[in-house]
């Protein structure tokens, strides 16, 4: 199993049963999840488990695609279609031959772009822009979309036809908060990740740490863990980190923290970490400059760094 997908709740591993059963056919999937909750990882993950490994995988960012670069990126266009075409291009769908598109977000979608896409669904088949002769791609499509999908269908925000034709094979991703026996392996594999990109040594998390990062409940999921445990890993001297390290979206890291303090009865010298780590960030990890707006000196700060990562 590819050990970039992790997890150990039960919620999860009723997906990756799902998963495994798909990945084997050619069957359209549709991955639905709060944001942050990796459905770009899935589909990835699906492709490499299936048949067309070795070939393409081609995403599609729905939301970031200008509507008048739509035709052209997609499905290519014939020198002359416009401007800037000076000589033929290949758009993602015919690249993605023998392999993967997935269509990220296809939720933002126009009703006009969703026409020009259910066509290729359906056929999978296409002209270029500006072009007359029919290109036939041999394609596996996975979309992934919000939570409100079906609710925008139902609304008349979202085709219905085109609606059936991607959820052929459903996958729904939890929320994180849904899922908090992930968070530990998901903690540990984001900190060994971290530890190759920033060298050094692992770092490990405090019992508090992993307490406090199991009872938050992530409006951001996994993505919001990812950066916390990040800036922590930046902020943080030691190869320890603590509850009081780790930034947190919703809220600061101080108010979280000291809400903690009240519960477990931190230490003032705890609670002092706390100002310094949220100044460290604002300072962007220049210890010179937090220091200076902390009111102490460099040596000082290197000092209390050291101490708190005990």
């Amino acid at each position: 199993m590819d050990p970039s997908v992790v997890y150990r709740s039960m919620a999860m591993s009723k997906v990756m049963e799902l998963v495994e059963r798909v990945a084997a056919t050619d069957a359209t999937v549709l991955i639905t999840g709060e944001s942050g909750t990796g459905k770009s990882l899935l589909a990835e993950y699906i492709h490499r488990l299936g048949g067309r490994r070795d070939r393409s995988f081609v995403t599609v960012p729905c939301a970031n695609l200008p509507a008048e670069l739509f035709e052209s990126e997609l499905f290519g266009h014939e020198p002359g279609a416009h401007t800037d075409a000076v000589e033929r291009h290949a758009g993602k769908f015919e690249a993605a031959n023998g392999g993967t598109v997935f269509l990220d977000g296809v939720g933002a979608l126009s009703p006009s772009l969703q026409a020009k896409l259910l066509r290729v669904i359906q056929e999978r088949a296409f002209e270029r822009l500006g072009g007359t002769q029919s290109v036939n791609v041999d394609i596996r499509i996975i979309a992934s979309a919000g939570e409100t999908i079906e609710q925008e269908v139902r609304a008349g925000g979202f085709r219905e036809d085109l609606f059936y034709r991607l959820n052929v094979v459903h996958l729904r991703l939890p929320p994180l908060r849904e899922r908090a026996d992930d968070i530990g392996p998901l903690s540990s594999h984001i900190l060994q990740q971290l530890s190759v990109r920033y060298g050094g040594s692992k770092r490990r998390l405090t019992t508090d740490a992993r307490r406090l990062l199991r009872s938050y409940p992530w409006p951001g999921n996994v993505r919001e863990l990812a950066n916390a445990l990040e800036s922590a890993v930046i902020a943080t001297e030691g190869s320890r980190i603590d509850a009081p390290s780790i930034g947190l979206q919703r809220g600061t890291t101080a108010e979280v923290s000291i809400r903690q303090a009240f519960e477990r009865q931190w230490s003032l010298e705890a609670l002092e970490a706390v100002y310094i780590r949220e100044v460290l960030k604002a300072a962007r990890g220049n210890k010179s400059r937090a220091a200076a707006i902390l009111g102490i000196n460099r040596k000082t700060l290197l000092e209390k760094l050291k101490r708190s990562a005990r």
